[in-house]
């Protein structure tokens, strides 16, 4: 018999200090018996072998008092896939025979239970398993740095046909969520772990403030071209691609470059196209974190669950969230102040909205155009729309890890005409690097109370577009005018390098000073079809109220475009200011996941509270001269 343990984290630390979540484990089905004809099912479905789990050994105990079979004697469920909102059959009754536990089963008249009975019979489903809550456990011994408990009082809730056992490693795939415990621990000694563990543990609620490190323990991910095998030795432009290409897995690409004699440069681009290219239109690889969450689990995650718990500390209801939270913590390798959100679990909200006014289901809605599956990147391509800077072309790279240094090339190539078998001079190309480094973007999203108390898939719609107004505002700011000095990203406008054009009459460009935003980029040789003007509405009033010349009736702003280029607006600009250049060439990286930390101080009066979002994020600008600034 072959036996896996399933899913829910718990280590031997929290194990000892009583907190434990529902459990559950797989076995192979021994049926005992199949009834067709009155759809009775009778099976095994827990026994005593040794389930290792995170720095412990579990044995359930099936001597006399030890299985509490009260619950699921009274028509307990028969489940698919521990999911509650799909019940199979009815427990008749349950009893301990041998070492092991036995179920009488009684399957449901519905098409659902029909097939599963008739795959039960045909051996097509030949796994079980059960969910069961611990209650007193044992140290029996301690062997080779695991502690072996035996379970001394345990109560199965519900048993499951299921197809493949989750993987142990993820820490999530169940439908229940999880409700902490109390567990009775008897040991005469409690040994200090040689192995790591993670903890949960409730940040203090006053903790707003926050501290982060720039360092991180994980490989780094950059975009820096490999180091020189030898100080004297200058690698080719094929070597250099080849191995820029392996770390990257982009090895076609680069065979491609190589073979056509193209430059490092011009594969470096590429490769940061396609590597951008990823993000618009994902592929089945992604660099967020994505934990692969079940479609069942996706459905019951709720923001407004976590904002809650983590305002009162109190997880009884939040027990999915928490878990999100934990596994996105063990992948960061950092814990949160308060409690990680899922992106993954916020993009499936944002599809299920989608869907809801498409006439989800409905041909000829649109509702079939949704894509069904990399939840956490539409998540991120929702808040690069939301954000002025995202619509007008800047790059956001999510789910970075450690310092990125991004190449850029500093001068241009040289060209001559040369006689035949004549030499041609080499260009002098330089290369520098611009650098993201994590920066905290911290944003403030009022609660009120009646909000906390609602759990409708609109109230949910509402905070999770709050939460990405928030943010998408806060990356504006930073990426048009973050200072560089007090932990803010280096924006745009004060970035060294970028054109500049002194309005003669302030606030008010005239034709030619438009044209010239223009000129100036394309002198620098960093024009492009995807330019764009940006401004205040203010500044959108005085140009659709101006005339090129006078007596033309032709405007400065007409259908959206000024000189032929898109023209947006934002109240992130300030006033008498207009930005223009290719948006394309500022990178706003993501790292992490969103922090949430309450703050109950602010709105104490009200009952309500605010939410201290944290994000770690960076700007950089590879090109400064394809932007200019006139004011």
């Amino acid at each position: 018999m072959v036996m896996m343990m399933k899913l829910n984290k718990v280590t031997a630390d929290m194990f000892r200090k009583g907190e434990c979540p529902v459990m559950q484990r797989d076995m192979a089905a021994d049926v005992e018996s199949v009834d067709e004809e009155s759809r009775v099912v009778t099976l095994s479905f827990s026994s005593e072998y040794e389930v290792e789990r995170w720095g412990w050994v579990e044995t359930l105990g099936h001597n006399e008092g030890e299985c509490d079979l009260s619950r699921i004697t009274n028509k307990g469920p028969f489940l698919s896939d521990h999911n509650w909102n799909d019940q199979r059959g009815a427990i008749q009754k349950a009893w301990i025979k041998n070492g092991r536990g036995y179920a009488e089963i009684k399957m449901s008249r519905n098409p659902l239970g029909q097939q599963l009975l008739v795959d039960m019979q045909d051996e097509i489903r030949v796994n079980v398993s059960v969910g069961y809550r611990i209650h007193a456990a044992q140290l029996v011994r301690e062997e080779k740095g695991l502690e072996y408990y035996r379970v001394t009082h345990w109560e199965p809730l519900e048993i499951s046909s299921v197809s493949v056992p989750a993987d142990p490693t993820v820490g999530l795939g169940r439908a229940e969520e999880i409700q902490i415990n109390p567990v009775k621990i008897t040991t005469t000694e409690v040994r200090k772990m040689d192995d790591d563990e993670i903890q949960v543990v409730d940040a203090p609620a006053e903790q707003t403030a926050r501290s982060v490190s720039p360092e991180s323990t994980n490989t780094q991910r950059t975009f820096a071209e490999p180091r020189k095998p030898k100080e004297d030795a200058e690698p080719s432009a094929a070597q250099r691609i080849a191995e820029t290409a392996s770390q990257y897995g982009a090895e076609g690409l680069g065979n491609e470059f190589i073979a056509k004699g193209r430059s490092y440069e011009e594969f470096n681009n590429a490769l940061i196209e396609r590597l951008h290219s990823k993000r618009k239109a994902p592929e089945s690889e992604s660099t967020m974190i994505n934990l692969d969450i079940g479609e069942t689990e996706l459905r019951k995650y709720s923001v407004i669950n976590a904002l809650r718990a983590v305002a009162t500390g109190n997880f009884k209801k939040a027990g999915l969230e928490r878990e999100v939270s934990d596994a996105i913590a063990k992948r960061t390798g950092r814990d949160p102040d308060g409690i990680f959100l899922s992106y993954e679990a916020m993009g499936y909200g944002l599809r299920q909205q989608q869907m809801r006014m498409q006439s989800a289901g409905t041909a000829g809605k649109g509702a079939e155009l949704v894509a069904t599956e990399l939840h956490a990147e539409m998540y991120i391509e929702s808040l690069r729309a939301q954000a002025v800077i995202g619509q007008l072309g800047a790059r956001m790279v999510s789910g970075l890890v450690g310092d990125v240094d991004i190449p850029k090339q500093n001068g241009s190539a040289t060209f001559y005409w040369v006689e035949e078998d004549g030499a041609a001079t080499d260009s002098d190309l330089a290369f520098t690097t611009v650098q993201l480094r994590p920066k905290t973007l911290a944003t403030a999203v009022p609660i009120t109370r009646r909000i906390m108390t609602q759990s409708t898939p609109d109230i949910e719609a509402l905070v999770l577009g709050d939460i990405m107004r928030g943010q998408s505002l806060g990356l504006d700011h930073g990426a048009l005018y973050g200072s560089g000095a007090s932990n803010q990203p280096t924006g745009i406008v004060n970035t060294s390098g970028i054109g500049a054009i002194a309005f003669t009459a302030p606030g008010k460009p005239t034709w030619e000073e438009i044209v010239q935003f223009e000129t100036d980029v394309a002198e620098a040789n960093a024009d492009a079809n995807t330019m764009a003007y940006l401004m205040r509405p203010s500044m959108r009033g005085t140009l659709k109220s101006t005339e090129k010349a006078a007596g033309t009736a032709k405007f400065m702003w007409e259908g959206g475009r000024v000189n032929d280029y898109n023209a947006a607006v934002t109240t992130q600009v300030n006033a008498g200011q207009i930005l223009f250049g290719d948006y394309s060439q500022a990178l706003i990286g993501l790292w992490g996941a969103l922090d949430v930390v309450p703050d109950r101080a602010t709105k104490v009066a009200s009952g309500g509270l605010v939410m201290r979002l944290f994000q770690d994020a960076d700007v950089a600008v590879r090109h400064p001269q394809a932007f200019c600034l006139g004011e």
